[in-house]
């Protein structure tokens, strides 16, 4: 038997895992229950992202995008803090936020989750800007 034909069945069964493990994930991704959960989920997305699960804070630097569709929440930042045990999120450097329409633009936010509240301040040589949308 050739060399080819012992990796043959081999190639098969990587390929057939391949398919039935794509196939399982499509059946995560496109559950209408999991599209659900991921409304309410928040994503973080980093150059570099830390958790740690003694004090539950996970830690994103470079590059931090925000999305919490629930709370129609978008926001980009260098460094990003999500506190999960007090549900609030820490952003620093060039912090934009966007939400229900309106923008924040600051070098530091904090975001309480449960209140619905944004704390902002900048450096002294700079203000914090706020757009608010006042059409309905």
């Amino acid at each position: 038997m050739s060399n080819f034909q012992m990796r043959a069945p081999i190639f098969r069964l990587r390929v057939n895992l391949v398919c039935i493990i794509l196939l399982g994930l499509g059946a995560i991704f496109f559950n209408p229950i999991q599209a659900q959960d991921q409304r309410r989920s928040l994503t973080l997305r980093a150059d570099v992202q830390k958790a740690n699960a003694k004090t539950g804070v996970v830690t994103a630097a470079g590059n931090v995008q925000i999305i919490y569709p629930q709370h129609k929440l978008k926001a980009t930042a260098a460094k990003a803090q999500y506190f999960s045990r007090e549900r609030r999120i820490l952003m620093e450097g060039d912090v934009l936020i966007e939400h229900k329409g309106n923008n924040i633009q600051a070098d530091k936010i904090t975001y309480v989750i449960d209140e619905g509240r944004f704390e902002a301040e900048s450096d002294p040589s700079e203000a914090v800007e706020t757009k608010v949308n006042l059409s309905k």
